[in-house]
C-alpha cells in the first residue's frame, strides 16, 4: 500500500513540474485553428485592452490569456519550440470569465489540464492541476504568482 502511495505521488510530482512544458501531442486541427484564431483576435484589439486596464483596472480575457502563455513560456523557455511545431499540439484556452474571476486552461503534452485561476482586479493567479487516471480530482498546487508580471504592455 504504502509503495503504491509513493509511487502515486512520484508520479505527481514529476507531472506538476513538466505540467508546461516539453513535447506536444497531436490534437484535431481545431484546437490548432483556434489558437491561431486567438492570437490573430489578441493582436487586432491589443490596444483597446490597454485602453480598458487603464479604466477600470480589470484584466481582460485576452490580456489573461496572453499572459498566462508568457507565464508558461518564461518558466519553461524550451515550450517555445513546440509551440510551433508539428510534433505536437500544447494550447491554452479560456475556459470560464465573469467580472471576478477569469479561468485559463493549458493542455500539456501530458493530458494534464493546468488551470489558472486569476482575479481579474488584482492578478492573483491559483493554479490546479488534473491528470486522468493519476489524480483523483482537480488539485491545487504550490504554484501562485501575479498574472499582471506577465502582460505584456506596449507603451
Amino acid at each position: 500500500m504504502k509503495r503504491a502511495i509513493i509511487v502515486g505521488m512520484t508520479l505527481l510530482a514529476a507531472l506538476t513540474v513538466t505540467a508546461c512544458a516539453t513535447t506536444k501531442v497531436e490534437q484535431p486541427t481545431e484546437n490548432k485553428t483556434t489558437e491561431v484564431q486567438e492570437e490573430t483576435a489578441s493582436e487586432e484589439i491589443e490596444s483597446e485592452e490597454v485602453v480598458s486596464e487603464e479604466t477600470d483596472g480589470k484584466i481582460t480575457d485576452e490580456q489573461a490569456l496572453s499572459a498566462i502563455k508568457n507565464y508558461c513560456l518564461s518558466t519553461n523557455p524550451e515550450l517555445e519550440d513546440m509551440v510551433d511545431s508539428d510534433d505536437a499540439t500544447i494550447y491554452w484556452e479560456i475556459e470560464s470569465s465573469d467580472e471576478n474571476q477569469i479561468v485559463v486552461l493549458y493542455r500539456s503534452y501530458t493530458a494534464a489540464l493546468v488551470r489558472y485561476y486569476i482575479d481579474a482586479s488584482s492578478g492573483e493567479t491559483y493554479v490546479t492541476e488534473y491528470v486522468e487516471g493519476i489524480t483523483p480530482e482537480e488539485e491545487q498546487t504550490d504554484e501562485s504568482f501575479n498574472v499582471k508580471d506577465y502582460i505584456e504592455n506596449d507603451n
